[in-house]
């Protein structure tokens, strides 16, 4: 990204965010020159309705170059920003996403943490990466939205394909739906819709998010759950050997 683009952070909040979020928004708002305007809506109810807006906010009422989408449930601190700013680049790589984890409920006592970063298995089903290499920026097929970048070209392909009649210029961005009998969020079909239009999709590996759930959740606690998995793993296999 050149030092003379602007970025726009966009974020969706119920009306109140958790202290550990403002104060990194804080700090990155303090250092980075290239940060133009600020956009925050609130709302309740349907998500994907408050990112549309966002959308259509920062093409309507800004010139900036890019909008850095941030969920206000993690914690996003200046390195990150650095990272996605370094890793973003309009031609090469318009859409720059984050890792965030999801705390997904197997059954047990602790949610298991996966991070939000998919590849397209043979089946089309979208399956979480969890091994990746370190710090690094690598391409993806879906990515939660919980901390992304994209260049404002990006949005505006979505404009012109939008649906003129239901959808207009304000919401043809981000919807949910079910799609092969599976419930899917608003993030993953814009990036579904995105890879349609020929755009491809990154993710920094160095930009590791904590996520608010029950627990804050990031990669230490998918890591160590994974040792968890492994040894579960280990013990049953020896449990049916020695039956057998």
């Amino acid at each position: 990204m050149k030092d003379t683009e602007k970025i726009t952070i966009g974020i969706t909040s119920p009306g109140y965010v958790v202290t550990d979020f403002m104060t990194s928004i804080l700090d990155v708002a303090r250092s980075q020159k290239q940060l133009g305007q600020f956009i925050s809506l609130q709302g309740s109810g349907v998500i994907s309705r408050l990112r549309n807006q966002i959308v259509a906010t920062f093409l309507e009422k800004t010139t900036d170059d890019w909008l850095l989408q941030i969920d206000t449930d993690q914690r996003f601190t200046v390195d990150h920003f650095k990272k996605l700013v370094a890793a973003a680049d309009k031609d090469k790589r318009p859409i720059v996403s984050g890792v965030v984890h999801g705390g997904w409920d197997v059954g047990e006592l602790y949610l298991e943490p996966v991070p939000c970063i998919f590849k397209m298995g043979s089946d089309n089903g979208l399956y979480a990466i969890h091994d990746y290499e370190e710090d690094s920026v690598i391409e993806v097929d879906a990515a939660g939205t919980g901390a992304i970048i994209i260049h404002r070209s990006v949005f505006e392909r979505f404009v012109k394909e939008a649906d003129k009649v239901h959808q207009g210029d304000k919401w043809g961005f981000y919807q949910d739906m079910p799609l092969h009998k599976e419930w899917v969020g608003e993030d993953l079909l814009w990036c579904i819709r995105a890879k349609s239009f020929g755009y491809k999709l990154y993710a920094h590996t160095g930009v590791q998010m904590e996520h608010q759930r029950k627990m804050w959740i990031g990669q230490k606690q998918h890591k160590d759950f994974e040792r968890f998995r492994r040894k579960r793993l280990q013990s049953e296999e020896q449990i049916n050997g020695d039956n057998n």
